[in-house]
């Protein structure tokens, strides 16, 4: 089989770090690749080398003919003047550009609605759309952009925050077919129920997926082969991760017993090197070499491992009561009547769509922000530890906060600012758990910053570089309350799993707003759930059992919330006066239509039914790569007619509802 994309021998330096060094990787149509590693080891270099945004130092980069290729960056960074829906309709394929160039000529005439050479061109436009099945596209983009919470998608892109960017960018990236798509921390602003929808989507996949994310239960579900960067190289396992960690903790076993033997061994040879010249010089020289060769051979070097053992102060029984508190900012009513005493052993989940407040609950416990109505108290021994959301602009906000609440600003270190002086400026040294005293040089290199990376400067980190140095000042300010803004975010695989121990152990209290399943599910006893209007509510037991069994009430409760404040979708159509818009903007429908609206629903129906069972088939699949290719086909087909059917369906039921 013919790759989609091969690199042969490809060498990367950024800096003084070779981060790719002579890498060789092959994707292959249907592999669906999963990228692991540590942070600032180059698994965004790598995409960007192979989505072409990115040139290699040295090295071969083959891509096939007509191949496309979609790739959804970290930051992504659209056009001046750009828009959610023109961001999507920016495809060079003939049906996009009729769309794109449709609705340009709707804006001008909405611009200019007596223009008739406006209108004409319009007429054109409408046409043309008619001919490249431009609605179809024009349909799918609304969808999508509707599917991940994008509002207002005419608007600029320019003002909304670093989160609505990656869901548009998101959006753009799914909306038309690809034989390569690349994603990196595609979860990253996406709340849970759109994740889950997004891990349907790229399970089912049919072409080639390359994935960088944090998201574990995604990861294992979505990927069929790993491949892990570490020190500048690839090591590929067939498999998702559940059999990649199996797997590297058999190799890991077998390195420690080798180097068991291999010291058994050298005491040995060492012995005997002691029994004195006389002995020796009645022995082979070759035996004289081998021993020195034992002895000396140095240990295979062992990853790196991140250490958190960073104390707290003690905390007492008053920890933060809240009583009926509410955020409003303005007219908008962000929480109201949120009544609960913060236990000292409390592990708290909070939930909700982007918007919800997420953000505004923890800076409301954390005393950054004051009710508007009832009230919160804090016990006189609470020290609060805040890790906060990154921010990838100083003109970003967190994507859960409204725009009214811009007090907090966005976190930052100062600029120009080396590692080291960061954590020294903040303590000299400190004493761990254990009862040991290390300096801020030592605590550094605990949390994996070595002497050339404690002397780079804050800006010069990745962004998961960049999110273990705040985690490590956020802890070492030894705080009791610990409040996680998205702490997955940006952090390794290996590092999540660290910290999750520490978590384990932690003995004050936590609260975590968080969109990763996986994250909620190892440290929350307890999940509040933001509900559109600002109601909080308390689903005992953890994520787990808010999604499964009686816990379909999370789900059940915010689809209601939404379904009753939420607009229906429009298209493109809706906002001009058109030759389309004046085919469903009629008082009634006709004979022809309400059959086409009932044959509709029973369509739906079966294609939900199938898309389910397929769902099932795929899981059962196993390795059989042939039937999941055949599964994954077919599973993307109906995703597409079911979609459409939906958005015909709701252009049929809409016609005469205004009348």
């Amino acid at each position: 089989m013919v790759n989609v994309v091969s690199l042969e021998a490809v060498s990367k330096r950024h800096a003084e770090k070779l981060v790719l060094d002579g890498v060789t990787l092959g994707i292959a149509d249907g592999d669906r690749i999963g990228v692991i590693g540590a942070n600032g080891s180059g698994k965004s270099t790598l995409l960007r080398i192979v989505a072409g945004d990115l040139e290699a130092d040295a090295g071969r980069v083959a891509v096939r003919n007509s191949v496309r290729i979609h790739h959804l960056p970290q930051d992504p960074v659209f056009p001046a003047g750009a828009t959610p829906v023109g961001a999507l309709l920016a495809a060079d394929t003939p049906p996009a550009r009729a769309a794109m160039q449709f609705e340009q000529a709707s804006a001008a005439v909405r611009a200019e609605p007596g223009d008739v050479q406006a209108q004409a061109h319009l007429e054109a436009r409408t046409a043309r759309m008619d001919a490249t099945g431009g609605w179809d596209v024009e349909q799918r983009a609304r969808a999508l952009l509707d599917k991940l919470g994008v509002r207002d998608v005419e608007g600029q892109l320019a003002t909304r925050s670093g989160g609505e960017r990656k869901r548009v960018a998101l959006a753009a990236a799914l909306l038309e077919p690809a034989e390569l798509l690349i994603l990196d921390e595609p979860t990253n602003h996406l709340d849970i129920d759109i994740v889950e929808w997004l891990q349907d989507q790229l399970t089912s996949w049919p072409r080639a997926l390359l994935l960088v994310t944090h998201d574990r239960y995604l990861l294992d579900s979505a990927a069929t082969r790993i491949v892990e960067i570490h020190d500048g190289g690839l090591r590929s396992h067939p498999g998702g991760y559940a059999s990649y960690l199996e797997t590297r903790a058999l190799r890991e076993e077998q390195a420690a017993a080798s180097e068991r033997k291999r010291a058994s061994y050298a005491r040995e040879e060492l012995a005997w090197l002691r029994r004195g010249p006389k002995a020796r010089t009645s022995k082979a020289k070759y035996r004289v070499e081998r021993a020195h060769a034992v002895v000396d051979a140095a240990p295979r070097a062992e990853r790196a491992q991140l250490s958190i053992d960073l104390p707290s102060r003690r905390l007492g029984g008053k920890v933060v009561n809240l009583h009926q508190a509410g955020v409003a900012f303005g007219d908008r009513q962000v929480l109201v009547g949120l009544d609960h005493k913060l236990a000292p052993d409390a592990r708290i989940g909070v939930v909700g769509p982007n918007g919800s407040g997420k953000s505004t609950l923890l800076r409301l416990i954390a005393g950054e922000l004051e009710p508007t109505q009832g009230s919160v108290r804090h016990g006189e021994t609470v020290k609060v530890g805040f890790f906060r959301q990154d921010f990838p602009r100083e003109d970003s906000f967190r994507d859960d906060v409204s725009r009214e609440d811009r007090a907090a600003g966005p976190r930052s270190l100062a600029p120009r600012t080396r590692v080291f002086d960061a954590v020294h400026g903040v303590l000299r040294e400190t004493e761990l758990t254990s009862g040991a005293r290390v300096t801020a040089s030592e605590l550094l290199e605990r949390f994996l910053f070595d002497g050339a990376a404690q002397k780079a400067y804050t800006e010069e980190l990745s962004g998961g570089e960049r999110r273990r140095l705040e985690l490590l000042l956020v802890l070492a300010d030894a705080p009791n309350l610990l409040l996680l803004d998205e702490p997955t975010n940006d952090l390794d695989l290996d590092t999540l799993a660290v910290l999750e121990a520490y978590l384990d152990e932690w003995p004050g209290a936590l609260v975590v707003a968080s969109h990763d399943r996986y994250f909620l599910d190892r440290v929350c006893d307890d999940l509040f759930g933001i509900e559109p209007g600002g109601a909080v509510h308390h689903y005992p037991g953890g994520l787990s059992s808010a999604l499964v069994g009686n816990g379909r009430a999370y789900r059940a409760r915010q689809g209601e919330e939404r379904r009753r404040l939420r607009p229906a979708p429009m298209t493109i159509a809706d906002s001009a006066d058109t030759a389309r818009t004046r085919r469903t903007g009629r008082a009634k429908r006709s004979y022809a239509e309400q059959r086409e609206l009932n044959q509709l629903e029973r369509r739906i129906a079966t294609l939900e039914e199938r898309r389910q069972s397929l769902s099932g088939e795929l899981a059962a699949a196993g390795d059989d790569y042939v039937l999941l290719a055949e599964l994954g086909t077919e599973a993307t087909g109906v995703e597409a007619e079911l979609t459409a059917a939906e958005t015909r369906w709701l252009e049929l039921a809409t016609i005469g509802e205004d009348t």
